[in-house]
């Protein structure tokens, strides 16, 4: 298989967690391998990196507004929650791994990430569906969620939610409203082009610390997928989260 289509079956499942609350697309890419890669694909404009990714994340982002969202309203929408619980506190290890060494500094950046991603983070059941349409409102939530879409740890599902975006975006996909498509779209872009930048020097200049204020992130993020009974079920998918996350990480060259 030559590395386009490896990158276009990469973005898949990046696509899909941008559509989920609690689940961070760039969590997904880096357990892929493909982070930086990503990140130095938009910050040069690569598009022999962005095509592929790009239409990888198109066909994960259908999939999952019109297949996972029903999930959740379904008889499975526990097992789903705790399998989403189990992908996210796996994707803890990755980051954890990157951590060179822990000290104050760098604990203190994991219970600063944990707080303040717990404090933010909105249960998955919150989002409410928009009442009125405005586009330069979706521009600058696309703008604001394509910070979360590529820094590991915080879910562009989560910062729609916020927003109050979140069902108005995914309504816009399943019924192909393009005006409210192309606006969040350039937001999106416009996002990725700025603060890919910045997250390239910091990966480069300070990732131990910053990979510790991830881990926080991550973990704190949790909050958003807390399945609202305990049973065998939502046992099974919290175990199958973590053990998917683990045979990706396996995977990992």
């Amino acid at each position: 298989m030559n590395d386009f289509w490896q990158l276009v079956i990469k973005g898949i499942p990046i696509g899909i967690s941008n559509t989920l609350p609690g689940i961070s697309g760039g969590t997904i890419a880096l357990i892929l391998n493909i982070y930086e890669r990503l990140i130095n694909g938009i910050k040069r404009i690569n598009l022999k990196v962005l095509i592929p990714i790009g239409l990888g994340a198109v066909i994960g982002v259908l999939f999952g507004s019109k297949v996972i969202t029903g999930l959740l309203e379904s008889d499975y929408r526990g097992f789903l929650v705790a399998f989403l619980l189990g992908l996210i506190f796996a994707s803890s290890k990755v980051t954890v791994q990157e951590v060179e060494k822990f000290n104050l500094k760098t604990i203190a950046l994991v219970l600063l990430g944990l707080i303040l991603a717990y404090r933010y983070s909105i249960d998955i059941d919150s989002a409410e569906a928009m009442q009125e349409v405005n586009l330069f409102k979706f521009f600058w939530g696309g703008a604001i969620g394509s910070v979360a879409m590529i820094l590991p740890g915080v879910s562009g599902g989560t910062i729609l939610i916020m927003l109050g975006l979140y069902q108005g975006v995914l309504q816009a996909i399943t019924t192909l409203d393009l005006p409210i498509i192309i606006s969040f779209g350039f937001g999106v872009v416009a996002g990725l082009l700025s603060f890919s930048w910045v997250l390239s020097y910091l990966l480069e200049h300070y990732n131990s610390l910053l990979m510790a204020f991830l881990t926080g992130l991550i973990l704190g993020s949790m909050r958003s997928v807390i399945p609202d009974q305990i049973g065998l079920l939502e046992v099974i998918g919290f175990v199958l989260g973590v053990l998917l996350i683990w045979w990706l990480d396996k995977r990992r060259d």
